[in-house]
């Protein structure tokens, strides 16, 4: 944990159910993922360019009254399934499960009730820190969320985890990826922390690096083969990974 005086990364100590983890450079990151979260781990991942950020779906931080939710959901979903007539190709597949008519949308930045994640912290960190922007803050984070304290502890039925069945979204396999959705639109921190009241087992762990690690990030992620080329295997992908090649080599 420690290399010299200076600890490599910080603990901050579990509170009800969410716990911190500070980490001052990439290459810390790197020894904490392995020494916490060996291969077969229940541990799934996401990242967020900013630390203000809560675990909640896009749709959910458009609907202010929650009491609402159902109903805006509805609606979002009946217009997004008739906006698409036509467009998907010939003799699309129909669904019975409305988590994959969502989970096409996410594909396309519909607003859902969807949170992406992935099996990998190394793909969660790259999104974490490939946006830059005059609005980013100062620290980075990869959450982790414990599948298996989710489903031991009675919050599935509050946090369900969802893999689409669809071939209409070839970036969830090529992310590792997979959903949380919550029915009740309330953010994942909120869930866990009325669950795990007064509890000390990490269901949650913020790991917090600083935004001027950044090229030092995407640099070791190219050296995994981790970018837009290989997460987004389409012309999207393929054009921002030109593009962010260019930058490099311009500066």
């Amino acid at each position: 944990m420690t290399k010299g005086n200076r600890p490599r990364w910080t603990p901050t100590g579990v509170k009800d159910g969410i716990e911190e983890v500070h980490i001052r450079k990439w290459n810390y990151f790197i020894d904490y993922v392995q020494l916490h979260f060996p291969p077969g781990s229940s541990w799934v991942f996401r990242g967020h360019r900013k630390d203000v950020y809560k675990l909640e779906s896009t749709i959910d931080r458009q609907v202010k009254d929650k009491a609402r939710t159902k109903e805006i959901r509805s609606a979002q979903l009946e217009r997004f399934k008739l906006a698409i007539r036509g467009k998907r190709g010939a003799n699309p597949p129909t669904y019975t499960d409305d988590k994959e008519w969502w989970s096409i949308g996410q594909h396309f930045e519909l607003l859902t009730p969807l949170l992406d994640w992935s099996n990998s912290p190394y793909t969660a960190a790259y999104f974490s820190f490939f946006k830059t922007g005059s609005d980013d803050t100062k620290k980075r984070v990869v959450v982790a969320l414990s599948k298996e304290r989710v489903l031991a502890s009675g919050l599935q039925s509050e946090i369900e985890f969802f893999v689409p069945s669809s071939d209409e979204n070839a970036r969830v396999i090529s992310q590792n990826g997979l959903f949380t959705y919550s029915e009740s639109g309330k953010a994942i921190e909120e869930l866990v922390r009325s669950k795990y009241s007064g509890s000390t087992e990490p269901i949650v762990r913020k790991i917090i690096l600083p935004s001027e690690e950044r090229e030092s990030v995407l640099a070791g992620l190219e050296l995994m083969n981790i970018n837009h080329l290989t997460l987004f295997p389409d012309l999207h992908g393929a054009s921002i990974y030109s593009n962010t090649k260019l930058y490099t080599e311009a500066k």
